[in-house]
């Protein structure tokens, strides 16, 4: 992949700081109550992070599909 589709992301993380992921290892992620969201890596670990469903689309520059 080219670097503007395959840079880091800094995802604050439930543990404090952040985790420093690169867009291509995220294989997926679903919300985890009122206490963030949980990202699922393609290497194998997940990240439990503070930030919002949203908020992860907003830092991996996703489009919202509207629904018809």
């Amino acid at each position: 992949m080219d670097q503007d589709t395959d840079n880091f992301i800094l995802i604050p993380a439930k543990s404090g700081g952040g985790a420093l992921l690169r867009r291509s290892q995220i294989a997926g992620g679903r919300a985890n109550g009122n206490e963030g969201a949980i990202i699922y890596l393609a290497c194998g670990p997940s990240v439990y992070t503070t930030a919002t469903i949203p908020q992860i689309a907003s830092y991996l520059r996703a489009e919202i599909a509207e629904i018809r």
